[in-house]
């Protein structure tokens, strides 16, 4: 490939450019508590609030000791990240279990334990400090970066610097990453309507460990996209995500995601009504999105199905072997396999 001349770089470079201002900030502990909390009465919003893609708080006590004994002994602290949107609010893009856990520590919610450098402290709260302490750890700064004034496309722009923060470590997970930078209403209608239905929930015994790493959500995503196809020709990543953006898209239809609900939840309750479900020790997850999947898809080719219970045995000497696998063409199998025992039942 030959290589672009200096006026063709600076050209891709500036086209690809996002004029984006901001604000660096410095502010104490105290305010970041107060705005945490202060609900703004016109939409019981906080003055800082976090969306719903970053609403787990994953770090446990000991985690969240060692980020208060940094702040307390002075040692650097990355800035966390604000959005400016209507109204003054600041949205968090960044930093959301750091300032849950200064929210914790200062209601006197956070216990302090196994610190290293500071072990006398351990077994502490915020009230057991002396006062001019209490002045002290409040009135310390946290930098802030507020994106404000954003050109054109805001929420673009905030999900990138969400992708961009938290890609590479051990902070977030795919599905958390992914959450993040594809905000929209279906994503939105996973977690708010989908991953806290009863229903699912007793049905696929995900464990405490699978919702702080959104691994329920990732697996809602899966069961409508490979419902709505299992036939593309790019990588899986790369179908996901151009699902999501397809779905955003048509939820923006009136009693679209209505009608998605309903027949999520009728799966659910046929499989259930049935016992479809005989084992899930074993490769757990394989089992499960094949049944809901191929399942789904047998109800919307026969849906006389829902008219009488069905006797069928889904765990089949293929069903179980091709469920050893994680990769996505014995899924498929499965898939089909299940949709076929259904509708021969």
């Amino acid at each position: 490939m030959a290589k672009l001349t200096l006026e063709q770089q600076e050209e891709l470079i500036t086209s690809a450019r996002k004029n984006v201002k901001y604000d660096t900030k410095e502010y104490t502990l105290e305010l970041l508590h107060s705005k945490f909390n202060l609900e703004i009465e016109e939409n019981q919003q906080t003055e800082i609030f976090i969306p719903f893609y970053q609403r787990k708080f994953v770090w446990k006590a000991d985690r969240q000791s060692k980020f208060i004994e940094s702040i307390i002994l002075g040692l650097p602290i990355p800035p966390m990240y604000f959005a400016e949107i209507d109204d003054g609010l600041l949205e968090v893009i960044d930093g959301s279990q750091r300032i849950r856990t200064i929210n914790e520590f200062l209601s006197g919610r956070l216990k302090l334990k196994g610190l290293k450098q500071l072990p006398k402290l351990n077994g502490m709260i915020f009230n057991d400090f002396s006062n001019s302490r209490k002045r002290k750890i409040k009135n310390v700064t946290m930098r802030a970066v507020v994106v404000t004034d954003i050109e054109k496309d805001t929420m673009s722009i905030r999900h990138e610097i969400f992708e961009r923060l938290n890609t590479g470590g051990e902070v977030l997970k795919k599905m958390e990453i992914k959450k993040g930078a594809q905000e929209g209403k279906f994503i939105e209608f996973i977690y708010t309507s989908c991953a806290d239905n009863t229903l699912f929930n007793d049905l696929s015994e995900f464990t405490k460990r699978d919702e702080l790493r959104a691994y329920k959500e990732e697996f809602l995503v899966k069961y409508f996209a490979y419902s709505h196809s299992t036939n593309f020709d790019c990588t899986l990543e790369t179908h996901l995500e151009n699902y999501i953006t397809e779905q955003n898209e048509s939820f923006k239809v009136e009693n679209y995601a209505d009608e998605m609900l309903v027949s999520f939840k009728r799966m659910l309750k046929f499989v259930n009504d049935n016992g479809l479900i005989e084992d899930l020790t074993i490769n757990r997850k394989n089992r499960l999105l094949a049944i809901f999947i191929g399942t789904n898809l047998a109800i919307q080719t026969k849906p006389e199905l829902l008219a009488s219970p069905v006797e069928v045995n889904l765990y089949t000497f293929a069903f179980k072997l091709d469920a050893q696998s994680s990769g996505f063409q014995s899924l498929s199998n499965n898939i089909s396999l299940v949709k076929q025992l259904l509708l021969e039942a």
